[in-house]
């Protein structure tokens, strides 16, 4: 990992975990859910989530840009840009439900050359950069080596949303058929 990437990869991790203290802070807590115009929802939690990754990637790195879920885009000179979701899964943070995460990612000149997920609920840091494999708390991760489903595992989050989509519901319900499908389904609340 070259020197620029691996300083940015560094603080990127710092970041995450911090917006994740900060958002853990109003977990559970009943916070108002407003509505954006996409229908999608929004706490104080995620947007001070996004004014704390802001700030702490800034003050390392000023002139780097931002493109942030609640914040929106602010060009860089440097040609690296964060690409930031504060909270990825507001339904599910709202609910209680411990599967959100802060997101993070690193473009440079347009390319993703490393990014972070943290699930400050669970404590679970997932990395990544660009030649240098994917972790989670630090330990290697690689993708299954199963290649027959009747023998894989397919874990489902937002179950509901995803049978909605009718491309969808066939694969899924073979899946359920195969009796291999491992699910984890929040309660549903508009």
């Amino acid at each position: 990992m070259n020197a620029d990437w691996r300083s940015r990869y560094e603080v990127m991790v710092e970041a995450a975990r911090a917006a994740g203290q900060v958002a853990l802070g109003y977990f559970d807590r009943g916070v108002t859910v407003h509505w954006k115009e996409d229908q999608s929802p929004v706490t104080v939690a995620d947007r001070n989530a996004e004014q704390a990754l802001r700030q702490r990637l800034s003050a390392a790195f000023p002139n780097d840009g931002f493109l942030g879920e609640e914040f929106g885009a602010s060009p860089g000179s440097t040609g690296y840009r964060w690409i930031i979701d504060p909270i990825d899964g507001t339904r599910d943070f709202v609910r209680g439900n411990r599967a959100w995460a802060v997101l993070i990612g690193l473009e440079e000149a347009g390319d993703v050359v490393a990014g972070a997920a943290y699930l400050p609920a669970m404590n679970e840091m997932f990395t990544a950069a660009r030649g240098t494999g994917a972790f989670l708390n630090g330990e290697r991760i690689r993708a299954s080596a199963v290649s027959d489903p009747a023998q894989a595992v397919l874990c489902v989050n937002g179950f509901t949303n995803i049978l909605q989509r009718p491309f969808s519901t066939g694969l899924l319900h073979g899946w359920r058929n195969s009796g291999r499908c491992a699910a984890w389904v929040g309660a549903w609340t508009p």
